[in-house]
């Protein structure tokens, strides 16, 4: 599978390996170069994870990263309303069969599911493992 990972932190860096441990191919797009240089080197340099030092929200960088064959984009910028954005032009624009975005704002989380984009609250993600850590019990 093809898949775009926008943003480069803890949450796309950690995607980003996990995919490729299941034999996905991954471009990661961010802004900050350093931040792709964390990436692991061993997979960027047999391109098993392209990165791409450009705006995601941005058309261009969406089709360098080869939108048109990804079936998978998802948004992990860390700025809400952006992950939306870029979410958004990758379902409507470009017609991804999949895209997820991660947000913190609740009241984002549920206008982006209306739009037909699955969204992952982080808090509440975060919470609902740490709950489960502590109880054992799943919410």
């Amino acid at each position: 599978m093809n898949v775009i990972i926008i943003g480069s932190g803890n949450v796309g860096s950690n995607l980003s390996r996990q995919l490729t441990d299941r034999g996905h191919q991954v471009v990661m797009i961010d802004t900050d170069a350093d931040a792709l240089r964390k990436l692991p080197r061993g997979r960027v340099d047999s391109g098993v994870i392209q990165v791409l030092v450009r705006d995601g929200s941005l058309s261009s960088a969406l089709v360098e990263a080869g939108i048109s064959n990804s079936e998978v984009l998802i948004a992990a910028t860390g700025n809400d309303p952006l992950n939306g954005l870029i979410a958004q032009k990758a379902k409507e624009m470009f017609n991804v069969a999949k895209v997820v975005t991660a947000v913190k704002d609740t009241a984002l989380h549920s206008m982006y599911e209306s739009m037909g984009i699955d969204t992952v609250n982080k808090s509440e993600s975060v919470t609902g493992q740490l709950m489960q850590s502590i109880t054992g019990e799943q919410d």
